[in-house]
């Protein structure tokens, strides 16, 4: 037997739950991400650079010197974040910064 109050509180909480998880990163998506968008041309990242790594330096440990609101908010703007970035801004959506953001800080 169903009871309407309960049947409603888990739709409820199934819902919510789902919107929180879209929001959360994903490491993998986000390695996907890095490579696709080739930051690895300006970044380097586990001994591997691009030619332009000077540029964007190295990614690796970032999580020990940013942490992942500081990480969200320089991919938004980076020259609103960090005054003198030379990183330009990419067109990302909030799912695609937060799986970066998880992918940078499992580095």
């Amino acid at each position: 037997m169903s009871h309407p109050v309960f049947t409603t509180a888990l739709l409820s909480l199934s819902l919510i739950g789902s919107s929180v998880l879209a929001q959360d990163g994903d490491v993998q998506r986000g390695a996907g991400l890095y490579a696709s968008k080739t930051c690895n041309l300006c970044h380097t990242l586990a001994g591997e650079s691009g030619p332009m790594a000077d540029l964007g330096g190295p990614l690796d440990d970032l999580g020990s010197r940013r942490d992942a609101a500081w990480i969200n908010a320089y991919l938004k703007d980076p020259t609103g974040t960090l005054p003198g970035a030379q990183m330009p801004k990419v067109e990302l959506t909030d799912q695609e910064i937060a799986d970066l953001t998880a992918f940078m800080l499992a580095h």
